[in-house]
C-alpha cells in the first residue's frame, strides 16, 4: 500500500517538501563494495559509489565486525551535492532483498525488511547528508551481501529529486 501512495504522490506532483514543482524519479545501477555504480547519463565510467546521481551519491558502508548470530549493521549513507540538500520532510526508505540465512530486524509496520524513517532507522547527519542503519543477524560466517532498494529525496532552491536506487554492501562476517 505504501508504493501505491509514494507512486500516487509522484503522480500528482508531490515534491515531499522543499515547496519545489519538480520530481525526477529514474533507476541506477546495483553495485557491490569494491566495485561502483557507474555515472548519470550512460558515459559507463565508474562513480565510486553504490549509487550515484547528478546532484546525490549513495555509499553502503558494510558492517565492521560482524559476528554470526550477533546484531550487525550496514549504514546507507546519502550525500546531497553541489546546491542540493537532503529533503527534511521526505520519508527516506529502505527494502531489504530477501537473502537466506539473513534475518533482517527492520520495525516498520510493513515488515522487517524494511527501514524506514518513520521507524527510527534514518537519521539526518547534517544539512547534506544522513544516513539509514540497516540491521540484521546473520546464520553463519561467511560472505554476504545485503542489498535492497534505497528511497530518498535532495532538494534545491529551483527543484527536489525523488530517487529510488539498489544498493549492495558486500562483506565477510565471522
Amino acid at each position: 500500500m505504501s508504493g501505491a501512495l509514494f507512486a500516487l504522490a509522484l503522480t500528482l506532483g508531490g515534491g515531499f517538501g522543499c515547496r519545489q514543482s519538480s520530481a525526477t524519479l529514474d533507476g541506477g545501477s546495483r553495485s557491490a563494495l569494491g566495485s561502483s555504480a557507474t555515472t548519470p547519463g550512460g558515459n559507463g565510467k565508474s562513480c565510486g559509489h553504490a549509487a550515484c546521481g547528478d546532484h546525490f551519491f549513495v555509499d553502503a558502508v558494510p558492517p565492521g565486525d560482524c559476528m554470526a548470530g550477533a546484531l550487525c549493521q550496514v549504514g546507507v549513507k546519502l550525500v546531497a551535492l553541489d546546491d542540493f540538500h537532503v529533503n527534511d520532510e521526505f520519508p527516506y526508505r529502505f527494502v531489504a532483498d530477501p537473502k537466506p540465512l539473513v534475518q533482517f530486524v527492520g520495525t516498520d509496520p510493513a515488515g522487517q525488511g524494511v527501514f524506514s524513517k518513520a521507524a527510527g532507522d534514518w537519521r539526518k547527519d547534517d544539512p547534506k547528508s544522513g544516513a539509514m542503519a540497516v540491521g540484521f543477524f546473520l546464520s553463519t560466517p561467511g560472505s554476504y551481501s545485503i542489498s535492497g532498494t534505497f528511497k530518498l529525496s535532495v532538494c534545491s532552491g529551483a527543484q527536489c529529486l525523488l530517487e529510488q536506487r539498489p544498493v549492495t554492501a558486500t562483506f565477510m562476517a565471522q
